[in-house]
This record gives structure tokens, C-alpha cells and sequence, in this order.
């Protein structure tokens, strides 16, 4: 494995909105020590992965994909932006369940990013990675008690040594609020993740603070004093206490870096009631301080405020897992109790326990525990109860996959356990598309329609497998290039340029030769969701009263780097768009610079045709209705079955090839 290390300063601008505390009402009006950007890098078994910390109060979703499609071009394969935490920074769009994080600190963030990740490439050595743990008394506690509850805090890190065992750098995951600074502080600063920084810095030595899951805990019980010193003398516990060191004796683990596994989990939102009950669980605190009430009194209102959004549908958040030689990495876009995170640890105690970031790759807010008493956190989370839970389920099955544990990489394939938590990722995320796609080809189908199903290059294989197939449904119709040449009369040449799916009016020619009626639902596959002939097919659909389902790549679609056309994506055109998850790019393992393997979009792809193809069925059945299905041509009855329903969709439906 090799390892590097680099950091750059964030610049702050006198004057813009402070993050972190609801009260404020000054800007920033200086800097108390420089916010920095630091970026790590680990490369082995042909992936590069790359972790930056920034200190700001949150990193959103938008900034963080702006990073990684910046970085790809650096060589780095994956890539996770976190936040310490510090509400000694610009604000960032931190509010619960995240927000667009204002132009210019994007903009910063970005540069300073990419400045970082280019000095770690130019550090990077062979290097040996082990983890330590300590605990750290008068630290911090639970913050959410109205008395003193100190605790003796779990502090992680991940130790950087050289081949000979020299420490090298250091990354330390604190599960405390970085909040000793008060609020009516209006000076830049890292907070606690700077003073601990500065305690363990030694020579040539470089440390990266992180945040874990800090959600509950804080020093509001064990600070002295709400300043420089008290950050320094706080720092100094955890320097005191972690044993960084030289590497175990024996010879190093494995040295491979994997490709982060991805689970995506749909969260429910607090239903009105439930914000409703919280508003009047959150009494006045007679007896408690003034700042306390202040804390209540702000959380009432971002309460409420979230209670007028009405909001029904689910939040979604990506958790990640990767595991670096024999340490494991999970990212959790949120604020994580720390009894959560701790649970997510004991899931592998055998297995080398991972250690959980919080704030990492976007901002949900607050993820307590289920049946956590109402405090501030639980009052201003953004989603319903046990929603913590479900959180380390995903992260407990994002661990397993980044291991081997499901067997998904046992063979020792990358490509297998990416598209092993792929399939998880579609079945988390897209059921509701799929659910509301089956519903309108079940409409079609019973008001004597079928589905006609385009798609050119690769993503044939989504719309060939809905078609003509055993267990397939008869009334599925597929359109391709190729039918200008089998029933328009073009010269097969011209179809075989790779670039003729861009020919403009290439849909409209195909559109007549398939001559749909009204009834018809139109599915049109493409990857990039950019190409002009499925464009074009989904402007043909719409325009002549068909309703159009999208099965697409929100990820390349959306992505900065894919290729620029004018105009309208295939997404911004359907009634039902179902994300395939692939990447942009679609492949997905890196085997050097430049070169990735592993494309998924055909994988996803048909997973979903075939789940699609089931939803449909089981709603004709709901209705009544037959079930125009194939069976096996090489069964007995399967000519005859099979003869009488070409009969019936002959004028529909063409026959495939053999």
C-alpha cells in the first residue's frame, strides 16, 4: 500500500454567515487559527482512494460530487469529503436534511480540495496502516443531560507508519462535538479537531482530525473555559492518551485498497404529529441555564419548520464502507449517536471493528437512537424514529460487502462486490420508480397496449431481456436501430458507425416503422440519458401522447463530466425515471490511471427489467386480468403456449431473431 498526505488552507471572507448555531447574528470578522483541508491517499491492488477532512460545520452533497468528478481526473478512483464539525466555520447549508451549500464556499472548498489531493499524490510512499483506540476521560459526555456527565470517550485512530515502522501521520476520529468555542464567537476556527491536531503534531508527522459519531456528545460538561487554552488543554487529553505508535510486530496485513461498497437507505420524515409531540415534549427547562432554554427555543423552531414542509416522500442517504489493507472505513452522511456507532464496531468483533465517520459525503442531521428521551436532537431530527437503527443495518451490510463477508468478493473480484451492493442499492432506492413504472405498463396492457421498449448500443440487453423470453411478457415490443435495415430498407453499413445512436431524426424514422397506438407505454434505456436518438424518442413519445418510463444513469446524467449536449436529458422527459446506479462512466474498478473495468448499467439494468416485468404481472393478476407470459420454448407445451400469444400480439409485436 502506499500513502500520502496533503493540506491546504480554506479562505474565509470577513463578513459571510457563520454555521452551526441557529442564534448567531454577526458574520465572520477574522480568523483564529487558519481553517485547513486535508486529503489522504491510499493506492494498492490498483485503486486509488482519497479521504478529505475540511473544517466546516457540514459538507453537502452537491460540493461533495463537485470534488469527487474533480479528482477523477487526478487518478483517484473514490473519494469521501467529511466535515469536522467546527462551528467556527462558514455556513454551509447545514440544516436538517441538508441544503445547497452557498456558491463561493463551494468554490473554495473545491480549490483547496484539489490543491490538497495533488500535494498527498506528490507524498505518496509505501506505507503500513493499523488502528488504535483510546479511552479518553473528561473529554466530553452526553450532552443532553442538565448536569455533569463526563464519560470516558472512545477515540480512534489510523496510524501511517513507514515500511520500518516510523510513524508517518496520523488520521484521529473524535466522537465529540468540536464545540468549545461559544456562540457568540465570530472568529474562523477549527475548534477542538485544531487543538488536537496541534497536541499530537510531532516533527515531520502530519494529523488529520475527523468527527465519528459524535451526535450526543459534547464537552459541554467538562470544558472550563470557552477558548483558545481551554481547546489546547483539551486537545492534550487525547494526545496523552493515544498510544500512536509503531505498527504491531510481524509482517503487514493486506495491502490492498478496495472500492468503497455503497449502501443506499431510504429514511422516512418525522410525520407531522410526531414533530407536533416533540414541540410539547420540549418543556421550558425551568432551573436549567439561559442558554439551554435559548438551545430549546431554537430547536421549537426549526421543529416547526420542518413540520410546515409536509414532507411525505423518504430522505435518502449513500452509507459507505472501504476497507484499506486490515482497516475498515464507514461514512454516515449525518449526525450518528455514539451508542449507534458503537454498535456498528461490536457487529465485527473478530473482524477488525471499523471505525465510523460521521458528517461524511452530505448532511442529513441527527440520527438518534430509537426511544432516545426528547432532547434538542431528537426534536430537530429530520426523520421518524429507529431511523438511527436503519442506519447502522446499512452500515453493518456496507462493512460485509467491503470485506468479502456476503462472499460477494471472495473470488478476490472488485467487480462482484460493487455490483453485489449495487443490487442492494437498487432494491433500497428504486422500488417506489419501479412500483409506479408497473403500474402504468399494467394500464397499458389491459387497455390493449403493449410496452415499447427502446434503446440503442449496450443497453439493448435491458430492453432485449423484457422480450420475447421465457417468463417474459408477450406484449413488449422492441424498437432498435437495426429495424431500419430489417423493415426500412438502410444499408446495414451505415446502422454498424458506433456514433449513428447521435444521427439526429433517427428516432422519428424508427418511431413510424413501429407505427405505436395510443394505449402504448414507451420504456427507453440509455446509460447517459444524452444520446440524440433517445432524446428524440422520449420528445416523439410525449409529443404524440404516449407516457415514457426512463431507465437511466442519474449519476453520468447529472455528472459535470459527462459529455455536453444541448438541450433536454432523457430524464427530464419521462413520467417515471428509474436510476440504474451505475456510475458515471459506468465502469466501476479502477486497475490504473485511465483504466477502469467492471461497467454495471446492463447489470442493474436487467435486474430492474426483471423486477419490472414481475410488478407488472402481479398487477394484472390484482385486476383479473390474464397473464400474456412465455413459457420455455424447450418445455413440451412451450410452442403452443407460446404460438397462441405471437397470434394475438402479431400486429404489435415483431418476432426477435433467432
Amino acid at each position: 500500500m502506499r500513502a500520502g498526505h496533503g493540506a491546504e488552507r480554506l479562505d474565509v471572507v470577513v463578513g459571510e454567515a457563520m454555521g452551526g448555531y441557529a442564534d448567531r447574528t454577526e458574520g465572520i470578522t477574522g480568523t483564529l487559527d487558519p481553517l485547513e483541508v486535508h486529503a489522504v491517499t491510499f493506492t494498492g491492488g490498483g485503486h486509488r482512494f482519497a479521504l478529505i477532512v475540511a473544517d466546516l460545520v457540514c459538507v453537502n452533497t452537491d460540493v461533495v460530487e463537485r470534488i469527487r468528478v474533480a479528482v477523477r481526473d487526478l487518478g483517484v478512483g473514490s473519494c469521501w469529503v467529511a466535515a469536522t464539525h467546527t462551528h467556527a466555520s462558514p455556513e454551509a447549508g447545514c440544516v436538517p436534511g441538508g441544503a445547497p451549500t452557498p456558491a463561493s464556499l463551494a468554490d473554495r472548498l473545491v480549490r483547496a480540495s484539489l490543491q490538497a489531493v495533488r500535494a498527498a499524490l506528490a507524498d505518496e510512499r509505501d506505507a503500513r496502516l493499523h488502528t488504535v483506540r483510546a479511552e479518553v476521560p473528561n473529554l466530553g459526555g452526553r450532552r443532553a443531560f442538565p448536569d455533569r456527565h463526563a464519560a470516558d470517550l472512545p477515540v480512534d485512530a489510523l496510524v501511517v507508519s513507514s515500511p520500518g515502522g516510523e510513524t508517518v501521520g496520523v488520521i484521529v476520529v473524535s466522537p465529540v462535538h468540536p464545540t468549545v468555542l461559544p456562540a457568540g464567537n465570530s472568529g474562523a476556527g477549527a475548534d477542538l479537531a485544531g487543538g488536537i491536531r496541534r497536541a499530537l503534531q510531532a516533527g515531520d508527522r502530519w494529523v488529520v482530525v475527523a468527527t465519528g459519531a459524535a451526535g450526543d456528545i459534547s464537552t459541554r460538561h467538562t470544558r472550563r473555559a470557552r477558548d483558545r487554552a481551554e481547546i489546547d488543554r483539551l486537545g492534550m487529553l487525547v494526545a496523552e492518551r493515544l498510544p500512536v505508535a509503531a505498527p504491531p510486530a510481524g509482517e503487514p496485513g493486506e495491502e490492498s485498497v478496495l472500492v468503497p461498497a455503497s449502501v443506499r437507505v431510504e429514511l422516512a420524515p418525522k410525520r407531522p404529529e410526531a414533530f407536533a409531540a416533540a414541540i410539547d415534549a420540549a418543556a421550558d427547562a425551568r432551573g436549567a441555564g439561559e442558554r439551554h432554554r435559548s438551545v430549546v427555543h431554537q430547536g421549537r423552531r426549526i421543529a416547526r419548520d420542518l413540520q410546515s414542509q409536509g414532507r411525505t416522500r423518504p430522505y435518502e442517504i449513500e452509507v459507505q464502507a472501504i476497507r484499506l489493507g486490515d482497516v475498515t472505513l464507514v461514512a454516515v452522511p449525518g449526525e450518528l449517536f455514539l451508542d449507534l456507532g458503537e454498535a456498528v464496531r461490536a457487529a465485527f468483533p473478530a473482524h477488525g471493528s471499523p471505525v465510523v465517520l460521521g458528517y461524511a459525503n452530505g448532511y442529513l442531521g441527527y440520527l438518534p437512537s430509537r426511544g432516545t428521551p426528547a432532547t434538542y436532537e431528537t426534536l430537530v431530527s429530520p426523520v421518524a424514529e429507529g431511523s438511527g437503527e436503519r442506519v447502522v443495518a446499512a452500515a453493518v451490510h456496507a462493512v460485509e460487502t467491503s470485506s468479502g463477508r456476503n462472499g460477494a468478493s471472495m473470488a478476490g473480484s472488485q467487480f462482484a462486490a460493487r455490483a453485489g451492493s449495487l443490487v442492494d442499492q437498487v432494491l433500497t432506492t428504486q422500488m417506489t420508480a419501479i412500483h409506479q413504472a408497473a403500474e402504468l405498463v399494467a394500464d397499458s396492457i389491459a387497455a390493449g397496449g403493449v410496452l415499447q421498449a427502446f434503446a440503442t448500443g449496450h443497453s439493448r440487453a435491458v430492453a432485449l431481456e423484457l422480450t420475447g423470453r421465457a417468463g417474459g411478457l408477450a406484449a413488449v415490443s422492441m424498437l432498435a436501430v437495426k429495424d431500419l435495415v430489417m423493415f426500412g430498407g438502410v444499408d446495414p453499413e451505415l446502422i454498424l458507425d458506433p456514433t449513428y445512436e447521435r444521427t439526429p431524426g433517427l428516432a422519428e424514422r424508427i418511431y413510424t416503422l413501429a407505427r405505436p397506438e395510443p394505449a402504448d407505454v414507451f420504456l427507453i434505456v440509455s446509460n447517459s440519458g444524452i444520446n440524440a436518438a433517445v432524446v428524440e424518442m422520449a420528445e416523439l413519445a410525449r409529443g404524440n401522447g404516449h407516457r415514457v418510463i426512463a431507465l437511466t444513469s442519474l449519476e453520468h446524467t447529472r455528472s459535470s463530466s459527462a459529455r455536453k449536449e444541448r438541450g433536454p436529458r432523457l430524464a427530464d422527459l419521462a413520467d417515471v425515471v428509474i436510476d440504474n446506479c451505475a456510475p458515471a462512466g459506468d465502469a466501476t474498478v479502477e486497475l490504473g490511471p485511465g483504466a477502469r473495468v467492471g461497467a454495471v448499467s446492463s447489470f442493474t439494468g436487467v435486474l430492474i427489467a426483471q423486477v419490472l416485468a414481475e410488478l407488472v404481472c402481479r398487477k394484472l393478476l390484482e385486476r383479473g386480468a390474464d397473464l400474456p407470459v412465455f413459457v420455455s420454448a424447450n418445455l413440451a407445451s412451450g410452442d403452443d403456449h407460446n404460438a397462441a400469444l405471437y397470434e394475438r400480439y402479431r400486429e404489435r409485436v415483431r418476432p426477435l431473431e433467432p
